[in-house]
Formats: structure tokens, C-alpha cells, sequence
């Protein structure tokens, strides 16, 4: 039976198990930048100081990517899922109770992890339960997980720092997540059962089993445009969180600790709504070509970064343009993540290219931690929208090298 969504009742129950896992992973998680601010005037630490909580969580995860997307293809993947949650729920609860920044610092590496445990097996599910049309509907759907969760957890978070404390800013996402694993682990099924309405049919495709090939290593990586792609990768985890983790804290000193400043950096996750319909209707535009939606996108984000210059010292309209800047930047989110990797189905290196590519965003977002917090010490933030336009820039470039891949791969 199809419901309204154009999915069947079972393809509704497992898109709507990995959205509220992955948005609620995203609490866990995101809280920190909501929350970063008030544990660096708690703690007494330099924005440097700051930034490694950042630059640890994304080593840690990036590193996980790699691991888990050669493990995940071999187990559960609604186990795994629920194994994440619960412990990252885990290290939210340590990081509320720890005294001393050195075992905050081990409890959020932890986290990073445990997170690193959640997106390589959604895909997979994704990848397993939707086909044809129905995976372009679900897959942009998930994407806005970005964007609710961002939202959720600088609401919350962003809130219970600045009336309660910034320690109940991380118990309360612990409790919130744990209950979420066990919501997963009954609504998600690892496969349909056999012959069920997937959606093949929706591209003519035969179902039927069919022999795979597997591309060797040297020629996805020399012919593929992957190297570039990577690259992509890194620009944009540097800058999308870059902002952030830096944009509630940019804010704050702009308009004190207060109500109106936490309101205020809600506008940031609101946009990137916008980002998020923003890159579909790019990626319809120009047929589908994900890597050409890059480049477009981040020469957006390179052009906003220069506005943060002419923003001055004010708090709407410094939040307005880090919120459009980051809003092209996770518009780029699904590309990079979901359709780029979705393009090596023919050469059996689906899940290889996802996990590197999420891995690579997150050492870009793992170098955005300390460099910001350096460089803002060192000459304040101005140089770091400087810094923001300049790898935008290179992004750009990194995108378009790549479309010869995607000429490449599309014949393979």
C-alpha cells in the first residue's frame, strides 16, 4: 500500500526512523556550538582553548567514517544505529558532569565516535529501501535533519546555557537521544522482505540479480574526479562549520549573553531551510549534475563570506549573512554526501565514496575548530570572513575539476 508521500507504509515507518534518529543525533551533538560560549567563560579558556573541542569531535569522527563504513556492510545497520545513539547519549551525560577541560575534551572525542557511528548505516538502509524517484524524495528529505536539528539543538541548548547552565545543555540531549535509540531499534528494518515495492519500478529498472563490478581503488581515485571531490569535501566542512560552531559565539559578543542574542543566532538554522530548497531546485536546474550544484554553491557562500565584511558591527544583519553563507553551504550537504557517492552504484563504491567524503568534510571541519579560534585571537574576525571567502573559493574551483569524473563515471 502507497501512502501519500509517494512511499509504501514500510518505506514511511524506516524514512521516518532514520529522520528522527539522525535530527536527534544532531542535538548530541550540535549543542556544543549552541552551548561553547558560556563553557569558555565557565572554564576560563582561550577561543583557541574553545576550538579544540571542535577540531576533536571532527578528527575522531572523520576517522570513525573510515572504520565504520567498512564494518557497517557487514552488520546490522538498525543495531548499529541504536548502539550510536545510546552512546553518544552516554557521553552528553559524562561531558554535564566532568570538573576539569581535559576529560571534557576526552568525553566530547568520544562523542565524536560514537556519532561516527550513525550516517554510514542510514545511507545504507536509504540506499536498500528506496530506488528510482523515491530515492532523490527521500534522500533530500533526510538532508533537512541538518536544518531541524541545527534548530533543535541551538534552541535547547542555546537556552539552557544562557538561563539554566551550560552543563544541563548537554543532559538534557543525553536523555533525549538515549530514548531515541530505543525508538530506532523497533521502527527500523535492515531490508524489505522479498520482492516488495521499493521503487525500481519507477525507472524502468530490472530487479532481477545482477553480477557487480567492482572498480579498482587507482582508478576511482585517478579518474573519477575523486580527489577533487575530496577537496570539495574539506571547503566546505571548513566553512559550514566554521559557522557553526563560531556563530553563536560571533553573536554573542556582538549582543551580550542575553535572550536576544540566542533568538537572534536562530536565524542561522532557519535559513539553512532555505539553503536546503535552495540546492534542490540548483540541482533540477542544471540535470542533476551534483558536482555543477557545487560549484555554484559555494561560489554563493565565497560571496556571502565578503558581505560578513560590510555587515559592521550589528547583530541582525551580522546573523542575516552568516545565515545565508552557511545556508549555500548546506544546500551542498545532500550533493556531497548523497548523490556524488550515489554515483559509483555501477562501480560497487557506494559506500566507499560516502564514507570518504563525510570523512573529509569533517577534517575540514575538524581544521575549522582551532584555526578559527587562532585566528580570531590573533587578529580578530575579520580575517576569518576573509579566510571563509578564500577556501569557498577554492571549493569552487575543486568542483568544477571534478565534472570530467561524472562524464567518466556516468559511461562506465
Amino acid at each position: 500500500m502507497k501512502l501519500s508521500t509517494g512511499f509504501t507504509r514500510n518505506q514511511t515507518k524506516i524514512w521516518l526512523a532514520c529522520f528522527v534518529s539522525y535530527t536527534t543525533a544532531y542535538v548530541a551533538r550540535l549543542n556544543m556550538g549552541a552551548a561553547l560560549g558560556s563553557v569558555i567563560a565557565d572554564m576560563r579558556l582561550t577561543d583557541a582553548q574553545g576550538g579544540m573541542f571542535q577540531t576533536l569531535f571532527a578528527l575522531v569522527y572523520a576517522a570513525g567514517q573510515l572504520v565504520n563504513g567498512a564494518i557497517v556492510d557487514r552488520i546490522s545497520a538498525r543495531r548499529y544505529v541504536a548502539a550510536g545513539l545510546l552512546l553518544s547519549g552516554v557521553c552528553n551525560l559524562l561531558f554535564s558532569l566532568m570538573p576539569s577541560y581535559g576529560a571534557l575534551l576526552l568525553c566530547w572525542g568520544l562523542n565524536g565516535a560514537a556519532q561516527s557511528m550513525l550516517w554510514t548505516p542510514i545511507v545504507k538502509v536509504m540506499a536498500v529501501w528506496f530506488k528510482g524517484k523515491r530515492r532523490t524524495k527521500a534522500s533530500f528529505g533526510i538532508s533537512m535533519t541538518l536544518v531541524l536539528g541545527h534548530l533543535a539543538a541551538w534552541a535547547i541548548s542555546g537556552m539552557l546555557a544562557s538561563r539554566v547552565s551550560w552543563r544541563m545543555s548537554f543532559l538534557i540531549p543525553a536523555i533525549l537521544v538515549g530514548a531515541v535509540a530505543f525508538i530506532s531499534y523497533m521502527l527500523m528494518r535492515d531490508e524489505p522482505a522479498p520482492g516488495e515495492d521499493v521503487g525500481e519500478e519507477e525507472i524502468g529498472l530490472d530487479t532481477a540479480p545482477r553480477e557487480k563490478s567492482t572498480m579498482p581503488l587507482k582508478e576511482m581515485f585517478m579518474k573519477t574526479g575523486l580527489i577533487m571531490v575530496l577537496g570539495c569535501c574539506v571547503c566546505n566542512g571548513f566553512v559550514r562549520d566554521g559557522i557553526i560552531a563560531w556563530g553563536p559565539t560571533i553573536l554573542s559578543k556582538l549582543g551580550g549573553e542575553g535572550i536576544g542574542s540566542v533568538l537572534t543566532s536562530l536565524i542561522i538554522p532557519v535559513l539553512n531551510l532555505a539553503g536546503m530548497l535552495m540546492g534542490r531546485r540548483i540541482y533540477t536546474l542544471l540535470g542533476s549534475n551534483a558536482r555543477l550544484s557545487v560549484a555554484v554553491l559555494m561560489a554563493v557562500s565565497a560571496v556571502l563570506a565578503i558581505g560578513l565584511h560590510l555587515a559592521g558591527g550589528a547583530l541582525l544583519s551580522c546573523a542575516l549573512v552568516l545565515g545565508l553563507c552557511c545556508a549555500a553551504t548546506y544546500g551542498i550537504n545532500p550533493m556531497l554526501t548523497q548523490f556524488i557517492p550515489m554515483e559509483y552504484e555501477r562501480a560497487g563504491r557506494v559506500g566507499l565514496a560516502a564514507g570518504l567524503s563525510d570523512c573529509f568534510i569533517y577534517l575540514g571541519s575538524s581544521l575549522s575548530g582551532v584555526a578559527t579560534g587562532a585566528l580570531s585571537d590573533a587578529a580578530g574576525w575579520p580575517l576569518v570572513f576573509t579566510v571563509w571567502c578564500a577556501v569557498a573559493a577554492a571549493s569552487t574551483a575543486f568542483a568544477v575539476l571534478s565534472v570530467r569524473g561524472w562524464k567518466y563515471l556516468w559511461h562506465y
